[in-house]
């Protein structure tokens, strides 16, 4: 003996305990339950079902998986689905009892491949329209911003295009050319940073993906224009970094009678010769940047925009991804601007945009009862203390 217990062998379904809910996901599945969000999803991706198959992963809990990715800041989709069965939480905000079994991680990768772009776009609008009826959606200025996603394939995976050769390998015979014969990976690192010419894609590539490429990141993806949904006019202002300011966007987006506010970069002295219509879009753009409600929206977006972006990819665990393919990379971002979009709602409906935010804030109330408590007991056991006051009369 071990001194293990034997556990029952057959147990009283009655007898199991049931999973208890979260606050928040509680709160939230009220909220996709009162608009119908089961329904939605599964009417939007019945194209995507065989009738006389096995049943698959239900559309709903799918996007509510993805939903959790960012709740719990979880980036893989294999700690998706070892937190969705091990959370009694988790369990019962997708629909499972104790004794079902949960999605594992390549069932939640196969409805990730057989569901197209375009219908996480439509979940992803049909967000952005529960924001519309929360009234979170409004005004005519639109802002713009990029951000960056670290690949999760290293330099180490990718192969010269001509010979094969592995990264390593070639690394390797670097080493040994400068004379190291049996190279640490601590003096391989240290080589490799020490070169002067770096990688091309010209000469290697990945084995495994053709999208990657060699770079400082490994995607880059635009966010979401929902300037349609806060105006059905469309948006009058756009606001945006420097990164987008070129010529041809500037005169297409002032063709189109939207006024830019976009940081112009530094280029030096411009030759203007035959580009009159170019000239008048970046000149009338750097006009309006100057002035002082220019600076204002520049201001605002950079605390608003980059803000946001920042929460979504860094406390929502997305700024390395594990997928390859930008179709699969760009599935897994809709839905993660889902997730971001929804605690919008909910913040405003409970105060908290995240179950980590209210768990936090309930240990500064659990924290702050229990000094108030430490307080009250310190306050009844003092002893009063009597002053006694002399008057005196002068004569």
């Amino acid at each position: 003996m071990n001194g293990r217990r034997q556990e029952a062998i057959w147990i009283e379904a009655a007898l199991l305990a049931t999973p208890g809910g979260h606050p928040f996901y509680e709160k939230l599945n009220g909220l996709l339950d009162e608009r119908k969000f089961d329904g939605f999803a599964e009417e939007t991706c019945r194209r995507f079902y065989l009738k006389t198959s096995r049943p698959g992963l239900a559309p709903a809990v799918y996007f509510r998986l993805l939903l959790v990715g960012y709740s719990e800041g979880i980036d893989s989709e294999r700690g998706i689905a070892w937190r969705a069965a091990d959370s009694l939480a988790l369990r019962s905000f997708l629909g499972y009892g104790l004794s079902d079994a949960t999605p594992d991680h390549s069932t939640i990768s196969r409805t990730r491949r057989l569901i197209d772009v375009e219908t996480h776009r439509t979940v992803f609008g049909w967000v952005l329209n529960v924001l519309g009826e929360e009234g979170l959606l409004k005004g005519n200025t639109v802002a713009i911003d990029g951000t960056t996603l670290e690949a999760n394939a290293a330099l180490r995976s990718i192969v010269r295009r001509d010979t094969g050769e592995a990264y390593d390998d070639f690394l390797k015979r670097l080493a040994k050319e400068s004379g190291i014969e049996t190279p640490t990976r601590e003096q391989l690192a240290k080589l490799d940073r020490k070169r002067l010419k770096k990688g091309s894609n010209d000469d290697w590539k990945n084995p495994h993906d053709p999208d990657a490429r060699i770079c400082g990141v490994a995607a880059e993806t635009n966010n979401e224009t929902v300037g349609e949904r806060v105006n059905p006019e469309g948006p009058a202002e756009l606001v945006l970094d420097r990164g987008y300011h070129s010529n041809d966007a500037m005169v297409n987006i002032q063709r189109s009678g939207v006024r830019t506010y976009c940081s112009e970069p530094k280029r030096g002295r411009r030759n203007w010769k035959g580009k009159a219509e170019e000239q008048a879009a970046v000149y009338a753009n750097r006009r309006r940047i100057r002035g002082s409600r220019g600076l204002r929206l520049l201001r605002q977006r950079g605390e608003r925009i980059e803000r946001s972006f920042a929460h979504m990819y860094e406390t929502g665990a997305m700024r390395r991804t594990h997928l390859r393919h930008h179709d699969n990379i760009i599935k897994r971002l809709l839905i993660h601007g889902c997730a971001f979009n929804l605690g919008l709602a909910m913040r405003k409906m409970t105060g908290y945009g995240t179950p980590r935010g209210l768990h936090e804030s309930l240990n500064m109330l659990t924290l702050l009862v229990s000094t108030l408590r430490v307080l009250w007991t310190a306050f009844r056991t003092l002893k009063p203390i009597k002053i006694q006051q002399e008057f005196r009369c002068l004569a």
